[in-house]
């Protein structure tokens, strides 16, 4: 049986499907975040997906959506060594945030506004790409799950010293940390990934802003100007205002963030797809086979019945 391959990986989790031509995802695989920045080890679970999943039957095409690509020419280099390594077959290697863009809007104009352990938004109008933010923590990566996870260690601090009044918030994320104040440096350096580790924090700053906590729904509400920011540049410089906009990434599972960002940029339209959903998409496209709303409608329901 003909088959495609789609991937899709950020910073802290892999999900990798195998789809028939119909839509009909086949084989699922799920592990961790192939992020360049935290070592080598991705490529082995790289080769690892790949392997279980095709089982040495080469796809009619493969899609990888992976972090960082095209960010860096030495990781985006490493990435697609890796990939022809594994498959060979005809495929891209694209920036994951593309393949979500991808997933979103399936082949109609929108920007896409991603928040997991990154930010950035990929904007597509009648085929050209346009992407917005995406610098990395060095820079930034504003109203990300690491951005949130920082502020929020940077709040906690704040309130052990007094320098701010939340301390039932500065006790939470000492209890999420598992420390007591006067190890939370230690904790804070000691992290062999500490993107990974700060970004997990976000959870804790939703699931406080959940009980009304003032301090997390502020931080949550300054995150959510910051992603829709992404999402008006991207507007301003297509020139099209009221482009269509939808979401990807943990940090949207927020009913704050969402409420936000529907504020200031409008009421989303829902993803067509998930991201893994738009590498298949494309891959559908590049194997030279049909790609249109029913192939859409079937690989949702699909991915849906497929979730662990």
């Amino acid at each position: 049986m003909n088959f495609v391959l789609g991937l899709d990986s950020g910073g802290t989790k892999t999900i990798a499907v195998i789809s028939d031509q119909r839509g009909h995802v086949l084989k699922r695989w799920d592990g961790p975040g192939f992020d360049p920045m935290a070592g080598d080890a991705w490529r082995d679970d790289l080769a690892q997906a790949v392997d279980l999943l095709c089982q040495g039957r080469a796809p009619a095409a493969a899609v990888f959506g992976l972090p960082c690509h095209g960010e860096t020419d030495g990781v985006t280099r490493k990435q697609r060594v890796a990939v022809r390594s594994v498959v060979k077959c005809p495929h891209l290697v694209l920036n994951d945030v593309e393949i979500a863009c991808d997933g979103a809007f399936a082949g109609s104009d929108g920007v896409l506004v991603l928040a997991g352990t990154g930010s950035m938004a990929w904007a597509k109008v009648n085929g050209d790409s346009l992407r917005i933010g995406g610098w990395g923590d060095a820079f930034g990566d504003e109203g990300s799950a690491l951005w949130i996870g920082r502020q929020a260690l940077s709040l906690a601090s704040q309130a052990v010293d007094g320098r701010l009044e939340a301390p039932g918030f500065a006790t939470a994320i000492l209890a999420a940390c598992g420390v007591r104040a006067d190890e939370l440096i230690e904790w804070a350096y000691a992290q062999t990934s500490r993107r990974a580790a700060f970004a997990a924090l976000a959870r804790e700053v939703s699931a406080l802003a959940d009980t009304g906590d003032a301090t997390a729904i502020a931080l949550l509400q300054s995150a959510a100007r910051a992603l829709a920011d992404h999402g008006m540049a991207a507007r301003r410089k297509l020139g099209r205002p009221a482009l269509s906009w939808s979401h990807a990434g943990g940090v949207f599972g927020s009913e704050v963030v969402r409420d936000e960002m529907a504020r200031l940029l409008g009421p989303p339209l829902a993803p067509k797809l998930p991201p893994v959903g738009g590498a298949v998409f494309r891959a559908v496209t590049l194997a030279g086979w049909t790609a249109d709303g029913d192939l859409v409608r079937s690989l949702a329901a699909s991915l849906q019945d497929h979730q662990p």
